[in-house]
């Protein structure tokens, strides 16, 4: 058995510790990450787990807590490095992003930065003292207030083959029905991302996923809890870290490409379909949405769907400002997402 280090901090097998990892002093506040380290009694590799890289996201950090209390180190081989807030700056102002004037305030597209913003120096400590150490990444993005995500992104265009089987072998075994392919040499998944600059700079496989959200009441998010906690158990079995086998979904929505119906104006957010209609069929042209004037009450904008697909994020009422997170529709006219039943699925374990 290996003894882990973080940070010129020894873990000894067997034990449990908080470490804090300094990135840099903001006006009247220190920024720094603490990071929680449970190192198994038995041999194994090291799973890195982010949470809140943007900092109204904080459904996540609820994901952390509960694993730690429900890991038993007497079973887990290997460790598990566990960040519940990576992004304390924007945590403290309920942001998603760092509030100052840099180039580069989204913490999760300013990884391998050159510069000295809070979002670099940020990233670079995850880089140099985590990534360093670690075999497998989880880095979750959960829907902010009035919003849910539905997914599980894993990496389809790493440089190497056996990279894409391990990461899409993750997003299976974390038994979520909504699997998006997600590409980390183009588009806003880049290598700038924590997946991105794992997968190809460091070599680590990884996936991100994104369910739940707040705002809508204890039952739901209770449940959506209960669900990322049997995905993550599903990963740690998948790659031999805990014994047993993952549960499967009997079929799963691999999405290529999607629609992100977000509105043009801010306004009162008055939704036409509800929570009971994800992972269902939405038809063209389909009325999903108005945004009201929240001073005149005028309609501002239909929010209709662009296209035929399947409904995988969704929202409640709520205000929205331009561009802000609605629904998210999986694009079936092109032929390029599919449903796959799990039994035509070749998992391999790495």
């Amino acid at each position: 058995m290996g003894i882990i280090t973080v940070y010129n901090t020894e873990v000894t097998p067997g034990n449990r510790k908080i470490i804090t990892i300094p990135i840099t002093r903001d006006l009247g506040v220190e920024i720094r990450i603490k990071a929680h380290i449970l190192a198994g009694k038995q041999d194994g590799p090291t799973m890195l787990i982010l949470s809140m890289l943007h900092g109204e996201e904080w459904f996540s950090s609820l994901i952390i807590r509960e694993l730690i209390n429900r890991i038993e180190l007497d079973d887990l081989k290997g460790n598990i490095i566990a960040v519940p807030v990576a992004n304390t700056s924007a945590f403290n102002t309920g942001t998603r992003s760092v509030m100052d004037n840099s180039d580069e305030p989204d913490a999760n597209r300013s990884f391998s930065g050159r510069y000295q913003w809070i979002s670099n120096q940020i990233t670079r400590a995850i880089e140099n003292e985590l990534f360093s150490v670690s075999d497998y990444l989880i880095d979750y993005h959960v829907g902010s207030w009035g919003c849910t995500m539905a997914d599980i992104g894993y990496g389809s265009d790493y440089k190497d083959k056996q990279m894409v089987d391990i990461s899409k072998g993750m997003a299976v075994s974390y038994g979520f029905p909504m699997i998006h392919a997600m590409t980390l040499f183009k588009g806003t998944h880049s290598d700038r991302t924590s997946m991105g600059c794992a997968g190809v700079k460091h070599k680590i496989p990884g996936i991100v996923p994104e369910i739940g959200g707040l705002g809508f009441g204890e039952t739901i998010e209770r449940d959506w809890l209960a669900q990322n906690i049997n995905g993550v158990i599903g990963n740690l079995k998948y790659l031999n870290m805990l014994e047993g086998e993952p549960e499967l979904c009997p079929k799963y929505l691999f999405i290529k490409d999607y629609w992100r119906t977000s509105p043009k104006n801010a306004g009162y957010l008055e939704t036409k379909i509800g929570l009971e209609r994800q992972f269902t069929e939405i038809k063209k042209n389909e009325h999903l949405a108005n945004v009201i004037d929240p001073e005149t009450f005028d309609i501002l904008e239909e929010i209709r769907s662009p296209g035929d697909g399947v409904l995988f994020y969704t929202c409640r009422n709520y205000m929205v400002r331009p561009g802000g997170w609605t629904f998210g529709i999986a694009n079936m006219e092109d032929g390029n997402s599919k449903w796959v039943s799990s039994k035509d699925l070749k998992i391999e374990r790495p």
